[in-house]
């Protein structure tokens, strides 16, 4: 289950991978979706059923459409901004992504409480995942974005909003 909550979170660090972040920027964004892919989880096991009835209906439409708006908006910059000084993606990535995308995990935690898995191991096995598969697509997107020419914020961009209508046709 580790695996298939931390999907969204390796393709959607491809897409980042190509946006030239520093080290910490990257590392913020690891531990980001580690912290909001674990944690997610844990609140559904806590908060039960009732209140994932209530907001489960559209939980899994948000993740999508805030992927999909960051990566119109990157492309915006990239061809606002083109030649000149690159930079980095605005601070609201780290936290606003992770967060929108894990809401789906949200309503597994509720399910895995009602399976009974053990709530720590469950926690730390979800978020070392995910955190774990970003870091891989966050370093599979960059590498591919150095055999790119100058316009790799254009093609990132491109990738993200990619991602982000391949999760929404997953849901139809």
């Amino acid at each position: 289950m580790g695996i298939a909550l931390s999907l969204d979170s390796f393709r959607v660090s491809l897409g980042l991978g190509a946006l030239k972040m520093r080290p910490l920027r990257q590392a913020q964004v690891v531990l980001a979706f580690g912290l909001c892919d674990g944690l997610a989880p844990l609140l559904g096991i806590l908060m039960g059923q009732t209140l994932v009835r209530f907001v489960g209906e559209w939980t899994e439409y948000l993740g999508p459409v805030v992927l999909g708006l960051y990566g119109v908006y990157v492309i915006y910059v990239a061809r606002r901004y083109e030649g000149k000084k690159e930079t980095e993606p605005g601070g609201w990535i780290v936290l606003g992504i992770p967060l929108s995308l894990s809401l789906d995990n949200l309503i597994a935690g509720a399910s895995l409480g009602m399976l009974g898995f053990p709530l720590l191991l469950s926690v730390v096995v979800i978020g070392g995942m995910s955190s774990l598969m970003s870091l891989v697509g966050l370093r599979m997107g960059s590498l591919v974005a150095g055999f790119l020419p100058a316009r790799a914020e254009l093609f990132g961009g491109m990738v993200l909003v990619g991602i982000a209508v391949m999760l929404a046709l997953e849901i139809f």
